[in-house]
C-alpha cells in the first residue's frame, strides 16, 4: 500500500550547494540543495534559485557563478547563508568562509568547502517562482587531501570529504553512509 499527498517538493539526498555570484571584493553565498549535473559534454551543472532573491539577479547580470559543495564541517556557515539575504549583510564576514580566486571567473570560491565547481552561465529559464540556471563547468578544484589519486578527480575519497547532505521535505542535515556497491558493476550480476 501507498499513502497519497498530491505535489509535494522532497527528493533526497542533495549535496548542499555554496552559491557564490559577485567578484572578489563584493561576493555573496547562498545556500541551495537544487544542484544536479546536467550534461556531460561540455560538463554543464544546473542550479535553481528563487526569482525574488538577490542572488538570482546577480547570476543573471554577472553570467557567471560558482558551485562549492559543502562539507558537514560548515553546516552551521552553510545553514545560514540560506536563511539570510545578501541585500542586508557580507556573509563571507559574517561566517568566516574565506574567498579564493577562480582561475577563469570573476566570482570566487569557497576555501572551507572541498569540492568548488567555475561556471560560465550557459541559460536560464524561469518555471513557476525559480530561476533554472545552466552553467558550463569551466574549472573544476578539489582538495588534493580528499583524493586518492592527484591525478585522477574520480578518486574522490568520500568518507574524507563528508559531504553536507540535505534531506529535502524533512529539512535535515545528514552524512554519506557505507559503500554498499559499485556503479556500472552491481548491475551485472543480473545478467
Amino acid at each position: 500500500m501507498k499513502t497519497t499527498f498530491g505535489p509535494q517538493k522532497i527528493l533526497f539526498p542533495l549535496p548542499t550547494g555554496l552559491i557564490v555570484t559577485g567578484e572578489m571584493e563584493k561576493a555573496n553565498i547562498v545556500t541551495i540543495a537544487w544542484v544536479s549535473l546536467l550534461t556531460s559534454a561540455p560538463p554543464t551543472l544546473g542550479i535553481s534559485v528563487g526569482t525574488k532573491g538577490f542572488s538570482g539577479k546577480e547570476i543573471l547580470k554577472n553570467k557567471n557563478f560558482t558551485v562549492n559543495i559543502a562539507s558537514a564541517d560548515i553546516m552551521k556557515e552553510a545553514d545560514f547563508c540560506g536563511i539570510t539575504s545578501g541585500n542586508d549583510i557580507d556573509k563571507f564576514e559574517k561566517t568566516g568562509l574565506t574567498k579564493m580566486e577562480s582561475k577563469n571567473i570573476p566570482s570566487p570560491i569557497i576555501k572551507e568547502c572541498p569540492l568548488n565547481f567555475e561556471c560560465k552561465l550557459v541559460n536560464s529559464t524561469v518555471f513557476g517562482t525559480t530561476n533554472h540556471f545552466a552553467g558550463e563547468i569551466v574549472e573544476l578544484h578539489m582538495d588534493s587531501d580528499k583524493l586518492k589519486d592527484l591525478k585522477d578527480p574520480r578518486s574522490l575519497d568520500i568518507e574524507a570529504f563528508d559531504p553536507l547532505i540535505y534531506i529535502g521535505g524533512a529539512r535535515e542535515y545528514r552524512r554519506v553512509g557505507e559503500k554498499i556497491g559499485d556503479a556500472y558493476q552491481i548491475g551485472k550480476m543480473l545478467k
